[in-house]
């Protein structure tokens, strides 16, 4: 029975018939095989180095988020906001300035490409974040409200409730000669809707008439339907608009007008639905 010392001696001993160089090889330095050796000071003084680079380059990104957000922002019409983004993205370049600027000698000796690489995306994700908390409640709010589910149509029934006529897209059909009836919707929005104002008209070749808004009909709306207009309870706010009782056959535009005052902009929003107005079914 042979030990593992001793197998391991003899196989030593066979690798070394084989390449007589093979000791030499293995009892080489890392200095002899052109690794650098590890000096313990000269990296403490390099991670020191990168954190107090890192923790500038957070400063940086800040600061011209801050900027870009409460006083460029402001400034420009929403229509022109490429340079929102490209005048941060250019800042960029100013990074090796600010560390040779701000940064000990002990320090910017030490800094090669690689920390001008890595400053660089690190820059970018923290000012691409700030700037996205930012814009957004409760600091800012740049986007006017959605429609939150389906819209359509309720008419008046026989039964002191309501009939739900959903529509197809952004097209629905009405027979004429409907009980009265209300374009119905609901919006969501990330901030509360009291500085909004919703305008809707329905137009067609020859006229174009603002409807009414009408705050008692959501309340008569259960159910279903109320869960495919209104998802989230919560937070939509529930729109009814009084159709006119003697609409012709035809085909009438529905232009709805969203006016939000937002920070820093106003937040428009237009949306356009098709109502089709058909002779009844004879039966």
């Amino acid at each position: 029975m042979v030990d593992i010392s001793t197998a391991m001696a003899a196989a030593s001993t066979e690798r070394s018939k084989r390449d007589p160089d093979a000791e030499k090889k293995i009892r080489r330095t890392g200095a002899d095989m052109g690794i650098e050796s590890f000096d313990p000071v000269k990296h403490v003084a390099k991670e020191k180095a990168e954190t107090a680079s890192m923790w500038l380059v957070i400063a940086f990104s800040c600061v011209i988020a801050l900027l870009m957000r409460y006083v460029v922002m402001g400034s420009v019409d929403r229509s022109k906001t490429d340079i929102l983004y490209a005048l941060p993205l250019l800042c960029i370049v100013l990074i090796p300035t600010i560390h040779r600027t701000l940064m000990p000698n002990k320090f910017t000796e030490l800094y090669k490409k690689g920390t001008w690489f890595k400053a660089g995306f690190l820059y970018v994700f923290v000012w691409l974040s700030l700037s996205f908390l930012l814009i957004n409640p409760p600091f800012g709010d740049i986007a006017s409200p959605t429609i939150s589910g389906q819209w359509g149509i309720v008419s008046e029934s026989g039964d002191e409730g309501y009939n739900f006529t959903m529509a197809a897209g952004t097209v629905i059909t009405l027979e004429q000669g409907y009980n009265q009836s209300w374009l119905v919707m609901s919006f969501a929005d990330n901030s509360e809707q009291s500085n909004t104002t919703f305008t809707v008209t329905l137009a067609n070749i020859s006229s174009t008439e603002e409807l009414s808004f009408d705050d008692t009909v959501f309340s008569g709306i259960s159910g279903d339907t109320r869960t495919l207009l209104m998802p989230r309870p919560d937070s939509d706010s529930g729109h009814a608009y009084a159709l006119p009782s003697d609409l012709e056959v035809g085909t009438y535009r529905v232009i709805i007008d969203i006016v939000e005052q937002g920070d820093p902009w106003v937040n428009p929003r237009t949306l356009e639905w098709d109502l089709l107005i058909v002779e009844p079914e004879v039966e």
